[in-house]
């Protein structure tokens, strides 16, 4: 499965990416973070499986790439986007806090459903999983999810260096 860090960079790269050269600067760079976090929110189900583990015995499959890693827990903040879509707070318009939440949990998804492992779409409607599973986690000890970590990384801070001079920062 991919690491915290690829689910991160992925949205925040794409977000970034999308600003960068089809919204022109209108979509702000507060939308790209937002968008990077909330390419982690699906694994809050496992701070849940922590949670419950301490009252009863449950298994982190029974709770893990279930409710939110199908395409019902995205809907949510697609739904509260239209809902919110006038209000704004602190300069930031809550419609596109909420678009672009919704679009760092859609890339969390598909790298999972993608790389490795299955998830279920649309759970808790259906129980069939969905998986490509391109890279299996046992057969590479987990190594090449880290090399793809670092990777990423690197090729992030070298597009910002180029692109937005982060070393005037430092």
């Amino acid at each position: 499965m991919p690491l915290a860090v690829t689910h991160v960079l992925i949205p925040l790269i794409l977000a970034d990416i999308y600003r960068d050269h089809i919204a022109k600067k209108k979509f702000n760079l507060h939308y790209v973070v937002i968008a990077g976090i909330a390419g982690l929110l699906p694994d809050i189900d496992v701070g849940v499986f922590w949670l419950v583990s301490i009252f009863r015995d449950v298994g982190l499959n029974e709770i893990h790439r279930t409710f939110t890693h199908s395409l019902v827990f995205p809907a949510i903040f697609l739904v509260l986007a239209f809902l919110f879509r006038n209000i704004e707070w602190k300069n930031l318009k809550l419609k596109y806090v909420f678009l672009a939440i919704t679009f760092g949990v859609l890339i969390h998804l598909i790298l999972d459903g993608i790389l490795s492992g299955t998830i279920m779409p649309f759970y808790p409607f259906s129980f069939i999983s969905f998986g490509v599973n391109l890279v299996p986690h046992d057969k590479f000890g987990g190594t090449f999810f880290t090399g793809l970590d670092a990777i990423l990384l690197v090729v992030w801070l070298v597009h910002e260096e180029l692109n937005h001079k982060i070393s005037d920062y430092i």
